[in-house]
């Protein structure tokens, strides 16, 4: 599947200062950047550079001048997501967990699952797999939390976004991944571009590691999950923040288009996405 990705972002700053991106396509096994072009106005040196372990990429910019930066990231992007049967599906167990995959068990600073252990177990202890578990959570969290657009900030952690009982796609990724880190089953925060995505925005997921694979979640309903590019993968959304700002940085303006070329797609239909699961990786 083809996807044609636009995103422009207008920043201010009032100062000397550096800021980190991270809006690049990743590549990887199952998702090649077949075109690409970065433009900042005003011209100036950045480096571009990819963490080796979790292959997200970022651009280090520094804005020598204060006053308005413009950033434009076209791309066209190929994935070759796998679909995978529930029958399929065997159980994983801790203790055959690799070690960069049992970090996903841990609680972070915008997930704390050591805070939601008794509430997963009275509401999903009893389910007998991990995917039956997982898919419980997405249901309870359906059913539970409101999508809200501009309910919460930055600071917005999975225990206050269970209190509120609202939130956005961060906040639906984070509640996820804490529910499921709980239920020993390891997950991870997706941010990534999604199809015809309503708003228009960058988007929030969650993977979980199941049968040695990690299967794609969005717990928002918002986006099909054989459609969507990734952008990168962390612990949450600390981990993969758009843009990191050393200094004072505004952002003035902000637009993501994310469309799939392919003229025959048809979106996943609630039944399918009960039977059939997605893995980026």
């Amino acid at each position: 599947m083809t996807f044609k990705i636009i995103t422009e972002l207008d920043y201010s700053t009032q100062g000397q200062l550096s800021f980190l991106l991270n809006i690049r396509a990743q590549r990887n096994s199952q998702q090649r950047v077949l075109e690409e072009r970065f433009t900042l106005i005003p011209q100036m040196p950045h480096l571009e550079k990819t963490d080796e372990v979790t292959g997200n990429r970022f651009d280090l910019i520094t804005a020598d001048l204060p006053g308005l930066y413009h950033i434009r990231y076209e791309a066209v992007v190929e994935n070759k997501p796998v679909h995978v049967s529930a029958s399929d599906l065997a159980e994983t167990e801790v203790q055959d967990l690799q070690l960069d995959v049992l970090g996903c068990l841990y609680a972070s600073r915008y997930c704390q699952s050591d805070r939601l252990g008794n509430l997963a177990a009275q509401q999903f202890g009893h389910l007998e797999t991990p995917l039956k578990k997982v898919q419980a959570v997405m249901a309870w969290i359906a059913e539970h939390i409101a999508y809200v657009s501009g309910s919460t900030n930055a600071s917005t952690s999975a225990v206050d976004s269970l209190v509120e009982r609202r939130g956005v796609c961060r906040d639906f990724a984070h509640l996820g991944i804490a529910m499921c880190r709980a239920l020993n089953i390891p997950a991870r925060y997706f941010t990534g571009y999604a199809h015809d995505l309503q708003p228009p925005d960058f988007h929030a997921c969650f993977e979980t590691w199941i049968d040695h694979r990690w299967l794609l979640w969005d717990a928002t309903g918002l986006a099909s999950p054989d459609a969507v590019v990734r952008i990168g993968t962390g612990r949450d959304a600390a981990d993969v923040s758009v843009c990191t700002s050393f200094g004072p940085l505004m952002l003035e303006r902000q637009s993501v288009s994310c469309q799939v070329i392919d003229p025959d797609y048809q979106k996943m239909t609630p039944e399918q996405l009960e039977h059939v699961f997605i893995s980026h990786s």
